[in-house]
């Protein structure tokens, strides 16, 4: 099928035209697709609320579904597929659909995530990956799907390429916290020491050294006994399945802004998480927009339309109200 003409009837949007081209090219799957009774049971490894549960199995795809629509989901598939076996390092982009009408086009990466769970299991169990650990990393998009009817007010899923991560083996969930795969050295948000910085580092806080990004996911209290036993899984988990001694973790993270020390009280869970952290000596990125998706899981800054229910909510809201800004920060720590 031509991209563009897909692109136009699914009301896609010019800047998914070069995506869908590429995913045109890929070899074909012979994907079938579970038969629509039994799309609740290919949901279930998401831990999917009951809501986006009903609705996407409502949705599931079948033939009277439009062929172009039809062939996204064949195409997502196809582009997980190509990418299961690839180097978790490499970052790979999806195209998000948050803003499409037609509920089918908006939900086709769930469609073909669902469709792939196989690909995840067996990829993890060639390395000897834990049962629980597969379940946990999987339920992840639960999480996201919840996320962005929270924010959006309908079902979807606005982090297609944070998910394509899981598959292609770059993520996974210890306990209260995500790893992901990944060698020192700066990358998007995320900094690291520069030239002329690193001449006195140690050998594994060099830039290229392998390295563990943490990520926090949207899951109760950062209760600091959980982070502690997540973080000594951590190394033996990859020491064992994958063969790396990774020494060093990093996160980058609004939750590392030291400037929240000056709203929370020093025992607090977040501060007590900073704590952990050597920081990176810049400035950072800007976090604004990343402490409204994260607190108050809002699409946009927007001081009149969010609560003051926690203290910490009252702190984002009292420092940009005061001209202040919220930071992206990296920080690093040596794996028990």
């Amino acid at each position: 099928m031509d991209a563009e003409t897909i692109a136009m009837r699914l009301g896609l949007g010019a800047d998914v035209t070069p995506w869908l081209k590429e995913i045109a090219e890929l070899p074909d799957t012979g994907l079938r697709l579970p038969a629509p009774q039994d799309a609740a049971e290919a949901l279930q490894p998401f831990a999917p609320l009951p809501q986006d549960a009903a609705e996407l199995a409502a949705l599931w795809p079948d033939d009277s579904w439009p062929r172009e629509a039809l062939w996204l989901v064949e195409r997502m598939y196809a582009r997980i597929v190509a990418d299961v076996d690839n180097d978790p390092w490499m970052w790979r982009d999806w195209p998000c659909l948050d803003h499409v009408d037609d509920a089918r086009v908006r939900c086709a990466p769930v469609f073909a995530f669902a469709a792939a769970v196989p690909l995840l299991r067996a990829r993890h169990a060639r390395h000897g990956v834990p049962a629980e650990v597969t379940a946990a990393t999987l339920a992840d998009m639960g999480r996201h799907l919840a996320q962005t009817r929270t924010m959006l007010g309908r079902c979807g899923l606005e982090t297609s390429t944070w998910m394509a991560l899981h598959y292609r083996g770059g993520l996974y969930e210890l306990g209260r916290l995500q790893y992901e795969p990944g060698r020192l050295g700066p990358i998007g948000a995320v900094t690291w020491y520069g030239p002329g910085q690193d001449e006195d580092l140690a050998p594994e806080l060099r830039p290229g050294q392998p390295t563990l990004r943490l990520h926090i996911p949207q899951d109760g209290p950062l209760d600091p006994a959980a982070v502690q036993d997540s973080l000594r899984r951590a190394r033996p988990f990859f020491a064992e399945h994958f063969d790396t001694d990774v020494a060093v973790a990093t996160c980058t993270s609004w939750l590392l802004d030291p400037t929240l020390a000056r709203y929370l009280p020093a025992d607090s869970n977040i501060l007590a998480f900073q704590r952990l952290f050597t920081l990176i000596d810049d400035d950072g990125a800007d976090g604004d927009g990343d402490v409204f998706r994260f607190v108050f899981r809002h699409p946009r800054v927007d001081l009149d339309a969010v609560p003051q229910r926690t203290r910490l909510e009252r702190a984002v809201v009292a420092h940009l109200r005061g001209g202040g800004h919220w930071r992206v920060r990296t920080g690093w720590l040596r794996l028990p």
